[in-house]
């Protein structure tokens, strides 16, 4: 985790920027503002969700690899 910790604080706090739009200033904005709002602010969510799916991702070279902890040589 800690290389990939860039990305799940960024995918956080992008996907809380996009419910922040949609939740607290879509509702005080009226007519085309506040659908723009709301639209960006669900890209946003995707945007972060994906961001920190990618933060779970293993390495390709280690992609069908177990490691044992105690394995011998």
């Amino acid at each position: 985790m800690r290389g990939k910790k860039a990305y799940w604080i960024g995918g956080t706090l992008t996907a809380l920027l996009g419910v922040g739009l949609v939740r607290l200033l879509a509702p005080a904005l009226a007519g085309v503002a506040s659908s723009l709002v709301v639209v960006a602010g669900y890209l946003l969510v995707i945007v972060g969700i994906t961001i920190v799916a990618l933060a779970t991702r293993r390495k390709d070279s280690e992609a069908f690899l177990t490691i044992e902890k105690e394995a011998k040589d």
